[in-house]
């Protein structure tokens, strides 16, 4: 009996001995283990039972992957009690059920519902509550009123009108009257009235007897309540004044513990620590990044508006305003900013390891970040990285190593660098700009290559939901200081077509990007929304002005016929990429998650080819996980050659999709199970890459399957994953067996571990 036999018999004797622990052993006796909770409805066509499933107080021990009550089963097995404790059925939390969801139904219209519920025992120690619905009529809204008792109010409300979330037809759901409620109170807030709150808005629904048509009244009430008791009319409030204070390193607020320094300026005060010589962030960054102006209206939106851009100072932990009616003033209102620091400087370590096709390695990266470069919010970061990793099977060769080194740097500022631009128009772009330096330097058996890289881009949002990226430069710098002879004499020298991409990725280049890239999100953190999802666009180009300024300027021509600039040859090429994820949220401890992507690079002008850091690749832990990174395609390619596929097995088409259902196990480890799909492709033939092109009669035929499985050890701050992936279609297998794995698996053949930080989408 050999090894795997042996794993084999015991991993079954192991999955035996599980499924064989009794589910009822803790469940004491004359009680029911609850088994399900099912919700049914006398008329399906008018009811979402599902929204009335999640209002039960008692839900059945958690299945993986809906399927399986192994936590319970561990409870069950072990005397340490890890894993759940059965969910004992209570009567009482079922009638307290019963009436919430009759309460929720009448809220939603069904004024005459009514619930029952039966609980269902069999043999075993087990039961089943089961829940049915008699909705009855959905009484609808017929015509609508809408009576404001103060003439200034009226008017905000129906300058809004349109916006209203009352229309005639709609049910008689207090949720959508509590959404209008809260609709009308944010938008009287934007109009100056501080102290209007829901309490002044009311509904009236009058029933006709014998039908299910109702007039709705909603009344705006005229006056408002002092914390005194007084009642007086709805009144503007204007904010008066505006002090922002700046903590010290320990979180000390001036005027409270530490005596304040003072800085007076036109509409606002700055407060800062009196033994400080000058306050951390200068007045101009702090007044550009506030929405409050003295004399102003009140306005919520200006307040929230607040909260965001300060949000996004880094040297800020977080901030704090609050409002208050002056003393003596019937309308006045001061604003008091408080404004937490965190450290000017850190210091962060990563580690990771690396296996490349088998290759193990290691890479670490020490970062020091400056918060506060020039009192501006500035984010100076300096990045060191390094890795090692061990090269085999490279016969020909002098060493087996592959060393990498780099050093870069970004410095942010928080505001558009952009010259004519206005203090309003910056402190309403909500922008970042950036300038970067990067050097990389590679070294392997086979050659080696530098990178050069400086960088000028800008980033802004749109409100919450949605961000934009535009790269104004982004010029990178490929040098190829050195090549083995064996290397050049095997592969190089041999290859005589101009188009080769192998001769291209082993050239000095000059990339000059422009780019842009739009990402929408409807999720907001922490949400339970049972769907959400994600949208990324992107376009990038390079080389098109240069080329332009080739002929009139007389650029100088290399042996392949590119023009060069610098005494380098330029790439030209087009870019686009697309990418949306969508989450639908099954119930508290599943999900799942599909995922689509496609990218398209076409080289032009004065390349051939793409650079091989503008390529796609497939496999990997964010790809088809049956393959290891970069051992997919293009097409039907096979690589074979461990020297030199890596270049090889890179695409200008990328098309990829994948579907994983994600559940929560135990603890802080999730579990999926994935399907994932996609290829690349090259957009011409090339010599090197037989089967490689994209073609709309064949690219169906070779798009690669896999499935797997996976856990997620989620620690909030971090998620490690880990996924095992097996092949079920391989495009370029040349026998039956070999394309149709899922058939005929393999182990050693079609299986791929990946290690990774973060979900894959």
């Amino acid at each position: 009996m050999n090894r795997k036999q042996v794993n084999s018999i015991l991993w079954f004797v192991a999955l035996l001995w599980l499924t064989s622990c009794s589910v009822y052993k803790y469940v004491p006796q004359g009680q029911y283990l609850l088994n399900k909770v099912e919700v049914t409805s006398a008329d399906k066509s008018m009811v979402d039972v599902t929204k009335y499933r999640n209002l039960s107080y008692q839900n059945p021990n958690s299945r993986w992957f809906g399927l399986f009550r192994f936590p319970l089963r561990f409870y069950s097995l072990t005397k340490t009690r890890s894993g759940e404790a059965p969910v004992i059925y209570d009567p009482l939390l079922s009638e307290a059920t019963r009436s919430d969801i009759k309460r929720s139904l009448m809220n939603s219209g069904y004024l005459n519902a009514d619930v029952s519920y039966t609980s269902i025992n069999k043999r075993r120690p087990k039961t089943t509550v089961r829940y049915k619905l008699d909705p009855g009529k959905m009484f609808v809204v017929d015509t609508i009123r809408v009576t404001v008792q103060d003439s200034a109010i009226s008017r905000i409300i129906e300058a809004d009108s349109k916006q209203s979330l009352l229309v005639s037809g709609m049910n008689l759901d207090a949720d959508i009257l509590n959404d209008e409620r809260n609709r009308v109170v944010e938008l009287v807030h934007k109009h100056g009235y501080y102290r209007f709150n829901r309490d002044f808005i009311s509904f009236v629904a009058d029933t006709a007897r014998g039908s299910d048509k109702v007039g709705l009244r909603m009344i705006v009430s005229a006056e408002s309540t002092d914390d005194d008791g007084t009642v007086h009319p709805h009144r503007l409030f204007t904010i008066s004044t505006i002090d922002y204070y700046l903590s010290d390193k320990s979180g000390n607020l001036p005027g409270a513990t530490l005596d304040p320094s003072i800085e007076d300026h036109d509409g606002f005060r700055l407060l800062y620590p009196g033994q400080d010589d000058k306050p951390y962030l200068r007045a101009k960054i702090v007044d550009n990044h506030s929405f409050l102006r003295s004399g102003m209206m009140y306005n919520s939106d200006s307040i929230s508006k607040t909260y965001t851009s300060l949000s996004r100072l880094g040297i800020l932990k977080y901030s704090n305003i609050r409002l208050a009616e002056i003393p003596g003033s019937d309308n006045e209102l001061s604003a008091s900013v408080y404004m937490m620091r965190q450290p000017k400087h850190s210091v962060a370590l990563e580690m990771e390891g690396t296996n490349t096709a088998g290759d193990l390695g290691a890479a670490a990266s020490l970062s020091l970040t400056d918060r506060n470069l020039f009192r501006g919010s500035e984010q100076l970061t300096l990045k060191f990285r390094g890795a090692y990793e061990s090269i085999t099977n490279l016969p020909g060769y002098t060493g087996d190593t592959y060393l990498e080194y780099g050093m870069e740097a970004n410095l942010d500022f928080p505001e558009f660098l952009v010259p004519f631009m206005s203090q309003e128009l910056q402190r309403r772009s909500q922008a970042t700009s950036r300038f970067s330096a990067k050097i990389n330097a590679q070294r392997r058996p086979e050659f080696q290559k530098t990178i050069f890289s400086a960088g000028w881009g800008y980033f802004w949002g749109d409100g919450w939901q949605k961000s934009h990226r535009l790269d104004v430069l982004d010029l990178n710098y490929l040098l190829v200081p050195w090549i083995s002879d064996h290397f050049r004499e095997e592969y190089l020298d041999s290859v005589t077509t101009v188009r080769s991409i192998l001769k291209y990725n082993y050239e000095d280049l000059l990339i000059t990007k422009l780019g842009y890239t739009f990402y929408y999100s409807n999720s907001r953190l922490n949400s339970n929304d049972p769907f959400q999802y994600s949208v990324r666009v992107g376009f990038e180009t390079s080389g098109n002005i240069l080329n332009l300024l080739s002929e009139p300027l007389s650029f100088e021509k290399n042996s392949s016929g590119q023009y060069k600039f610098l005494g380098v040859a330029f790439a030209q090429y087009v870019k686009h990429d697309f990418a949306v994820t969508a989450n639908w949220r099954l119930d508290p401890m599943n999900n799942l998650v599909a995922h689509l992507e496609w990218g398209i690079a076409v080289p032009y002008g004065n390349s051939t080819s793409l650079p091989f850091e503008k390529r796609y690749f497939a496999g990997g832990a964010n790809s088809v996980r049956g393959w290891a990174v970069r051992e997919l395609g293009p097409g039907t390619y096979q690589g074979d050659d461990k020297t030199i596929d890596y270049i090889k097995q890179s695409g200008d088409i990328k098309l990829g999709a994948s579907l994983e259902y994600r559940s929560k196990l135990f603890w802080k480890i999730n579990g999926a199970a994935f399907i994932d799909a996609g290829n690349i492709w090259t957009i011409r033939e090339y010599a090197e890459q037989p089967g490689g092109a994209f073609g709309f009669d064949t690219f169906y035929k070779q798009i690669a399957v896999s499935y797997g499985l996976g856990l997620r050890f989620d620690f909030g701050f971090l998620v490690l994953r880990l996924d095992g992936g097996m092949k079920a279609y391989n495009p370029s297998g040349k026998t039956l067996y070999k394309k149709l794995p899922i058939v005929h698996p393999s182990f050693d053949r079609d299986f791929s571990f990946h290690l990774a930080v973060g979900y894959p989408f």
